[in-house]
């Protein structure tokens, strides 16, 4: 999906430790956007070394961004319920001048 947004909000910079397959320990770091086209609101995640530059140099709330997203269904079963559950899942690919 390709849209033309302006920034609502930007979460704080947050890593997190996450173990490959193989053993090897990486560091996921992720900021949260939240992001309007004028009609439609929704929160997309940002990644990487994308991730840690915006941390350093904030987005300006008043500039409209083009950004490219993959949008996503992820599925788990409830601990609880045994149900199956689903989330949308927005992650930012890129996100023009940035």
């Amino acid at each position: 999906m390709e849209k033309l947004v302006r920034i609502k909000s930007q979460g704080a910079l947050q890593q997190r430790n996450w173990t490959k397959q193989n053993g090897e320990t990486v560091v996921i770091s992720s900021v949260e956007l939240t992001m309007t086209d004028g009609i439609d609101t929704f929160v997309g995640e940002v990644t990487d070394q994308q991730a840690i530059a915006i941390n350093q140099q904030p987005l300006d709330l008043n500039r409209m961004y083009g950004v490219r997203c993959k949008l996503d269904v992820r599925e788990w079963k409830s601990q609880q319920s045994g149900e199956t559950q689903h989330a949308n899942s927005i992650k930012i690919v890129t996100i023009a001048g940035v």
